[in-house]
């Protein structure tokens, strides 16, 4: 699984890059900004419905998209890097799900650490869930839930002279939890679904150069709340389920598909 694991990483990759990402004179707003996009890409999901189909249930497979990261491009371009290289950050993961009885549901993603152009990047995540819907026999599946996600890059960038950018090893570490409702329906083979609810973001970014402006320590932790909002659809043949879903975490977009199998 692993190997496949790498493969399927190799395409999507970090981001379609030759090189590291690059820091230089970082605001306290430019940390805020690139820690609630990252924060936003490393945010659980299996691109599921909140549905709890039978006594038992187990799905495996494995999610991936993209998020939208304008506010690191600029980071990236005033640092003297190229930041259209980092319009867009990408996640992938091994995904389960399993509903048991009572309605509940439990869902975990994992990428193991990975080295893809010279960026370290690692993910896990995990949510609950209880399906009031189905629980009550009410006509259509009405659930609550809480998932978190963590993930961490990490990189050196050279010094360059010409840009003043100092040489530095550079780690970020975030983790992001959502409390939220969401209602979901199946009809034949379709089920669409939303989820509503909040978003907390808190990150750590550590450097052994002067990246930062505004103070002497080159350590800083901001945190961030916000809105959660999901919509999607999952659409299944015999055992076989594919999901596509689009998300907006604390105002950044997030777009994730899924191939699974569903016992």
């Amino acid at each position: 699984m692993k190997k496949s694991l790498a493969g399927l990483i190799s395409v999507l990759s970090f981001s379609a890059i030759a090189a590291p990402p690059q820091f230089n004179n970082l605001t306290k707003n430019d940390v805020k900004n690139v820690s609630k996009e990252f924060g936003a890409n490393f945010s659980h999901t299996t691109v599921a419905a909140p549905e709890t189909d039978g006594l038992w249930g187990v799905e495996v497979g494995v999610v991936g998209g993209s998020t939208s990261t304008p506010k690191f491009s600029d980071v990236i371009k005033s640092s003297g890097g190229n930041g259209s290289d980092f319009k867009n950050l990408y996640h992938a993961n091994v995904m389960a799900r399993a509903h048991f009885p009572f309605d509940l549901f439990a869902e975990l993603t994992f990428l193991p650490e990975q080295d893809i152009s010279d960026v370290k990047i690692k993910s896990q995540s995990f949510g609950a869930g209880w399906n009031a819907g189905s629980f009550f026999g009410l006509p259509l599946d009405l659930a609550i839930g809480f998932d978190y996600g963590s993930g961490s890059v990490a990189f050196h960038q050279n010094q360059d002279i010409a840009s003043s950018t100092p040489a530095a090893d550079i780690k970020l570490e975030s983790k992001t939890t959502n409390t939220w409702v969401g209602v979901s329906k199946t009809f034949l083979f379709f089920t669409p679904y939303a989820k509503v609810g909040m978003s907390k973001i808190k990150s750590d970014l550590d450097a052994t150069g002067s990246i930062l402006s505004y103070q002497s320590s080159q350590k800083e932790s901001v945190n961030l709340s916000g809105n959660y909002l999901a919509v999607g659809a999952n659409l299944q043949f015999l055992f076989i389920k594919l999901g596509v879903e689009a998300s907006q975490i604390q105002s950044v977009k997030r777009f994730s598909g899924k191939l699974s199998v569903d016992f």
